[in-house]
């Protein structure tokens, strides 16, 4: 990356316009998938390959170098996360030997792209904001003085800034659940053994853990027990979030499609209304 140019929109970075190059592959290779697979892996492929320029978007617009680096971990674990699809889809017949060599090739380029692009942010002349420029709280402030300068009562300069206050608020809590809900969708995938009980939903993780993520009072909590029979309990979402409910739906088949709700608001004090609903559906890949 050149230090001297300085990147405007998130646009911008070769890698994104590379990720969105795949995006427009395997939508066009899952295409001819059997219809069987809609809800499969056909659409475990495209939700993987939509989430690497997504979060290469978020990262880009993210103002510290460790947000940065999470979205971008993010990302490198949707690019792993497809590849296996791929293989798996060859195995299955479901391709061509063309159609695998080029989502192979155009995969390992974007993946070594994010390496190059993590190992840059780790560089000491690394400068943060003469190359990503502005994150969304930082155009929020902007407008809030804009409004400040034009406005022309007290009374509608009071209610422009508590409305700013109420989006930046919702923006950090949508924010946080939904690196929440990508941390059990990948954990579910490769889960088995699934169970709900009383709004909690129980499986085994791939290293043979009892897992299990739920709701206490407006905090997702995952609990994890080893063979000692000692248990762990983490917070999933952040103090910044209040999760209004979390709701686990499984779709009759095997293995099951599991649909997670979540609402949530801005837990921030003065701040209210507003509920930020999201959805996601995600099967595991232990048949």
């Amino acid at each position: 990356m050149n230090k001297s140019s300085k990147l405007n929109s998130f646009k911008d970075p070769k890698v994104w316009q590379k990720s969105a190059d795949l995006s427009v592959l395997i939508y066009s290779v899952t295409e001819k998938f059997p219809k069987s697979e809609l809800y499969g892996l056909s659409n475990q492929m495209r939700r993987a390959v939509v989430s690497i320029s997504s979060n290469i978007a978020e990262g880009f617009k993210r103002s510290h170098k460790k947000e940065k680096m999470q979205f971008y971990g993010i990302t490198c674990g949707s690019i792993a996360e497809l590849e296996s699809q791929i293989e798996i889809a060859r195995r299955l017949k479901f391709m061509s030997e063309t159609e695998y060599k080029n989502l192979s090739l155009s995969a390992s380029e974007v993946s070594k792209m994010m390496g190059g692009l993590m190992k840059s942010l780790n560089s000491k002349s690394y400068i943060l904001n003469s190359v990503f420029g502005f994150t969304i709280v930082e155009l929020l402030v902007a407008i809030g003085l804009f409004s400040v300068v034009v406005s022309i009562s007290v009374g509608g300069f009071i209610n422009s800034l508590r409305a700013q206050r109420q989006i930046a608020a919702l923006i950090s809590a949508d924010s946080n659940v939904s690196i929440a809900m990508e941390q059990m969708a990948r954990e579910i995938r490769t889960g088995s053994g699934f169970s709900l009980t009383t709004g909690r939903l129980n499986f085994i993780n791939s290293s043979g853990e009892e897992t299990g993520y739920y709701l206490n009072g407006d905090v997702i909590e995952r609990e994890v027990g080893d063979d000692s029979g000692n248990t762990t309990v983490q917070a999933v979402t952040g103090g910044k979030a209040s999760v209004q409910y979390l709701n686990f739906v499984f779709a009759g088949r095997s293995p099951p499609l599991i649909t997670i709700s979540i609402g949530v608001s801005a837990a921030e004090r003065g701040v209210s209304g507003g509920i930020v609903r999201l959805q996601t559906s995600v099967s595991s890949r232990n048949f």
